[in-house]
């Protein structure tokens, strides 16, 4: 059962009421439509890559935060991606770090836990080393990229720091009065945050594997679904509390539609984004002197392909030809694209009210 064929399906069950659920080519929210992107991606990506040691950070806001990132998407998402640049940028400059050298990130924002609640946080891609003044490559020495603890705490100023900003300029549409916000802040500056760094790649190959299967995941994969009976909908999800193990849920047709939405991202929006020696203004000129330190040849000049081109390299189907009787098919109408937004979304439960 695919993911959009279940939410079309769900509406027949939802109180009774009849609603068109209208998807455009290639929805961003769709696992098969991200497929093609996803290979499209990865290819253009080889190039990017060098074959030295790789760390996987992740960045995570506490739980006090869901809610005012939830009604303010936009901004926090772009906040959450400068602060997390900025902490990591300031380590690698910064001569206690022992690298003092020009790093880069491949930073990929997801939203969700296993069972679909609201969970912001990214998940970084950092190579273990950089690239000198002088265009040689520095290699990071020890077990962690850079303090685990010193990287928490620089991240929560930084974020916390942001916030005040937005609130200041009167940029949030959660609107608090200055005693409550930065009372609340002042509460968030004493918590301990979760940044996690560990080594995680041992070079190129290993990296655009994990890139291939999380740069373009939605919430929820159509391998996880299980069945839509007496209006409910149960999928698999792994437990990580209690060890990785795989376990049934199963929610109301309402529920599921509610925790989907909540990880549909605003129009607009990158969720994978690069920065330092990956930055697409740079990358050019950086990654050339990186390649030249470590003694790499240029890769070739990367073939731009179609999403029909992929698919084929990728699964061997033609899309231009029937699956049945393999015949050429004939396109015999275009439709325009689609203009606007539903003026009616789903209802929306708070995905802070719960963990």
């Amino acid at each position: 059962m695919a993911v959009i064929g279940l939410l079309v399906a769900l509406v027949a069950f939802w109180k009774g009421t009849t609603i068109a659920v209208v998807i455009g080519p290639a929805w961003k929210d769709c696992p098969q439509c991200q497929g093609a992107k996803r290979e499209r991606w990865i290819i253009a990506r080889e190039n990017d890559l060098f074959d030295v040691e790789h760390h996987h950070v992740t960045f995570t806001i506490p739980c006090e935060l869901r809610n005012l990132f939830y009604h303010n998407q936009k901004k926090c998402y772009d906040l959450l991606f400068k602060s997390m640049w900025e902490t990591l940028r300031s380590f690698a400059r910064d001569p206690r770090s022992r690298l003092q050298a020009d790093i880069g990130v491949i930073a990929i924002l997801h939203t969700w836990t296993q069972h679909l609640m609201y969970h912001p946080h990214l998940h970084c891609i950092v190579p273990v080393g950089g690239l000198t003044a002088d265009g040689q490559w520095k290699h990071k020495k020890g077990k962690f990229l850079f303090s685990v603890k010193a990287l928490s705490q620089v991240f929560r100023n930084k974020l916390c720091d942001g916030l005040k900003r937005l609130h200041a300029n009167g940029d949030l549409s959660v609107k608090l009065n200055d005693t409550v916000f930065y009372g609340q802040l002042a509460i968030l500056r004493k918590k301990k945050w979760v940044v996690n760094s560990k080594p995680g790649f041992a070079g190129r190959s290993s990296v655009l594997e994990y890139l291939g299967r999380y740069t373009h995941k939605v919430a929820i994969s159509n391998y996880r679904l299980i069945s839509l009976e007496n209006g409910r909908v149960t999928f698999s999800y792994r437990d990580r509390k209690a060890g990785d193990i795989k376990k049934i849920m199963s929610l109301t047709v309402k529920e599921f539609i509610q925790r989907f939405s909540w990880h549909i991202l605003p129009k607009g929006l990158i969720k994978i984004r690069h920065y330092g020696l990956f930055s697409t203004r740079v990358k050019k000129v950086k990654l050339a002197l990186v390649r030249k330190a470590l003694g790499e040849a240029a890769p070739k000049k990367p073939i731009k392909l179609s999403v029909a081109e992929v698919i084929l390299q990728t699964t061997g189907q033609d899309i231009h030809l029937c699956s049945e009787c393999q015949g050429v098919l004939m396109i015999t109408t275009e439709l325009p694209p689609a203009r606007g937004s539903p003026s009616h979304r789903f209802p929306t439960q708070n995905p802070s009210s719960r963990d």
